[in-house]
């Protein structure tokens, strides 16, 4: 299994969250959207002009901007599931 962080994983892929860095308030946000490790999501939209992301976790569905999308670390499969550099 790889890691790579949400803005790096393509849309259609389902994957776990493996961990969420950045600041506490940050953290704290991202864990009360119910983005805690362990968790599974899956990419359903990468908007790259914008730099977000739609996905959906346990029963809903959210838009990430691309500062929360960094923050969350996941697991995928492999390199297909990658955006091209």
């Amino acid at each position: 299994m790889r890691r790579a962080s949400l803005m790096d994983i393509r849309a259609g892929r389902k994957v776990r969250v493996v961990a969420v860095i950045g600041d506490g308030p940050t953290r704290s946000r991202l864990c009360s959207l119910g983005l805690t490790p362990g968790t599974a999501l899956e990419i359903y939209a990468e908007c790259p002009r914008r730099g977000a992301r739609r996905v959906r976790v346990r029963d809903s569905s959210l838009v990430l901007g691309e500062s929360l999308a960094c923050c969350v670390e996941c697991e995928c499969a492999g390199p297909e599931d990658l955006l091209e550099a």
